[in-house]
């Protein structure tokens, strides 16, 4: 039954009116276009009411260009020079995209919501080498790409400023219902108003007013192309929070500025691409180690002092809290990414006060790795295209061995489908090395995840055993029409090593010097496990052969552990080998001379890669001729995003 929700209320932006206060906020998720419409489309019907869409790519983050300029049919390539968006052939070539962009408003409007097309431009943050020059106000490297960018001439701003006004009549054409010009993230407009980027001496540097002019006189440009019925806003970002860069005083008069010129409203989004930048500790994605939202403190200063709505985003997962942020009157609009990413019906579950759980996100931030989108608690995220798991043509008595994330994942998806699963477990908890994580690590939510397994096992009507060692024997008894396996990762072991779960159960190697061996695991166990054992008050060596630890890891995620573990004393030595461990030293090699070292006065060694599959009951299964697949770690060591992956593709063909 409906219910009363300050969150499913409408709301006017301009001459606009959202059917609802959650917005669907502008991001990649780098799908082709079906599948992408299948996804917004599933997002849009689950009751998400306001959409945003990145269009800066119809004349604006393509601008400046190198020499040369491609022909067409290929000026669209990734690694083409396009024409310049002022010339003829740049708009004949622009005006030709809109039918792609045109598309993603009218899978949204279909279900009632609202879309808004966000005018954007990386600057120095470019995160992809289309090999043309970064451009920003000043010749200062990006913090994470480390592009060192071409300072923009005065003709520059005055072309982008053009660029600008046509991209945003093309965006008026793809149907989009409003504009956001997107000053944030460390991205161009949040490079020209931040005094950390921005060292210019003319009239857009210097004072804040200066500083702010670029942004204005874009907004005045749009203004002026577009029919004033198409509401313009602002993406604005929060404090720098490092020294010498824009404080919260700032942000506000940049929004009453914004809004004094015809901004229709303010949405803050803090923090940049990974969050370095003279120390501070906020990246836009924030990981698991955020535990509150983070920028709603400065979205409430803003909203005390403009008359236009505030939207904010960040870290904002469960809508209880975000009917609070609206109740409160800290924000209008709450803008949410992940948690639709892991529950395209977040919105409708909430609103409905429906008794199915919304599927978590435990911020793991594997939805924000540059690649396309992906997330261990929703494996079907990116193929909604497909539907619902249709039902079984015929019930299978399935027995899954194993109750990680793996054997999780394919055990709900069998039973959905309808297929009476046993699922077997030897531990007293299900998770596997999840379950370990959700006690001895922030890095992500686990702990939600776990929750909202067993009570959809429970749900679905999965037997669960817990406490139980699956041999040939009781697959004899249970009697089922096929088995897996997902009984996880075994790891070899070493003389004198200690395994790294043992290790972060035993609080007796507090104040020791414990060494974890990360090998060549360029993932999240060497950090995890040397992070926990930090905490746990160990003296802590890092050893990789990596030349840097964790660096498969998503940027936000890295960053915040490797801060974590440089505040908490770990020595890291990159490029070396653990060798032999006697008489409390460890014997060191360098990966790339050969040289040898040793390590005196340790008291253990913890190994955190050394992995190997796990599945060692498959051949008695096949002796006792029952048709057997292995999954997640069994099949080959990987992630829990690979885990789930494995147990819902399995459970959708069985």
């Amino acid at each position: 039954m409906t219910t009363t929700s300050l969150l499913n209320s409408p709301i006017r932006i301009g001459a606009m009116t959202a059917p609802n206060r959650i917005m669907m906020a502008t991001h990649g998720p780098r799908l082709p276009q079906a599948r992408y419409l299948g996804y917004l489309e599933a997002r849009a019907a689950g009751g998400v009411g306001l959409f945003g869409f990145n269009v800066g790519a119809l004349g604006i983050s393509p601008f400046p260009f190198g020499p040369g300029r491609t022909a067409p049919p290929f000026a669209a390539e990734p690694d083409a020079v396009p024409p310049h968006p002022r010339t003829a052939e740049g708009r004949t070539f622009y005006d030709g995209q809109i039918g792609t962009y045109r598309v993603w408003s009218d899978a949204v409007h279909r279900h009632g919501a609202k879309s808004i097309g966000q005018l954007y431009h990386p600057g120095a943050a470019r995160h992809a080498d289309n090999y043309q020059p970064a451009v920003g106000p000043s010749a200062v490297a990006d913090e994470l790409e480390g592009n060192v960018p071409r300072a923009l001439t005065r003709k520059d701003i005055a072309d982008l400023t053009q660029a600008y006004a046509l991209g945003a009549r093309r965006a008026l054409e793809a149907r989009c219902d409003g504009l956001e010009l997107h000053a944030a993230h460390g991205y161009l407009l949040h490079e020209f108003l931040s005094p950390l980027f921005n060292q210019r001496d003319d009239i857009y540097g210097g004072t804040l007013e200066n500083r702010l002019r670029l942004v204005l006189e874009i907004l005045a440009a749009v203004r002026d192309a577009i029919d004033d019925a198409c509401p313009v806003g602002l993406r604005l970002t929060g404090p720098d929070n490092a020294e010498g860069g824009l404080s919260l005083e700032d942000i506000v008069h940049v929004a009453t500025r914004a809004t004094q010129s015809g901004a229709a409203y303010i949405s803050i989004s803090a923090g940049t691409y990974a969050g370095l930048l003279g120390g501070k500790n906020l990246p836009y994605v924030a990981p698991g180690f955020v535990r509150s939202p983070p920028n709603v403190a400065a979205a409430a200063a803003v909203r005390r002092a403009v008359a236009v709505p505030v939207i904010v985003t960040g870290r904002i997962v469960d809508l209880a809290i975000a009917e609070d942020i609206v109740r409160s009157e800290a924000a209008d609009v709450v803008g949410i990414v992940r948690g639709l990413i892991a529950e395209p019906r977040l919105a409708a579950k909430h609103f409905q006060k429906s008794d199915e759980l919304p599927t978590p996100c435990i911020a793991c931030n594997e939805c924000h790795t540059g690649q396309m989108v992906a997330c261990p608690t929703n494996p079907s995220i990116g193929w909604e295209v497909l539907g619902m798991p249709k039902a079984a043509e015929k019930a299978l008595r399935v027995l899954v061995i194993g109750a990680g994330p793996a054997g999780i994942q394919c055990a709900l998806t069998a039973a959905e489908r309808g297929h009476p699963v046993e699922l077997v477990e030897r531990d007293g908890e299900i998770g596997g090395l999840t379950a370990l994580l959700a006690r001895s690590t922030e890095q992500a939510d686990y702990a939600a995840y776990l929750r909202y397994a067993t009570t959809m096992l429970g749900r679905r009507g999965v037997n669960l055993r817990l406490n139980t060692e699956a041999d040939a024997a009781l697959i004899v008894q249970l009697s089922p029409d096929v088995v897996v396996l997902a009984t996880g990762a075994v790891r070899a072991s070493r003389p004198g090593y200690t395994d790294p779960v043992a290790a972060m159960n035993t609080p007796a190697l507090s104040g020791r010097h414990v060494v974890v061996d990360g090998g060549v695991g360029k993932h999240l166990p060497p950090l995890i496990c040397a992070n926990r054992l930090a905490e746990m008050g160990c003296r802590v060596t890092l050893v990789t052969q990596s030349a840097a630890p964790g660096e498969k890891v998503e940027a936000a995620s890295r960053i915040a552990l490797l801060a974590s573990l440089s505040a908490r004393g770990v020595a890291i030595v990159p490029g070396t080998r653990a060798g032999a461990f006697e008489n409390r030293a460890l014997s060191l090699r360098n990966v790339w001379t050969g040289a040898t070292t040793n390590l005196a006065d340790i008291d253990a060694v913890v190994c955190a890669d050394n992995r190997f599959p796990g599945a060692a009951l498959e051949r008695a299964v096949r002796d006792l001729g029952l048709p057997v697949h292995v999954i997640g770690d069994a099949l080959a060591p990987r992630r829990m995003l690979h885990a789930s992956l494995d147990g819902a593709r399995l459970g959708n063909t069985l």
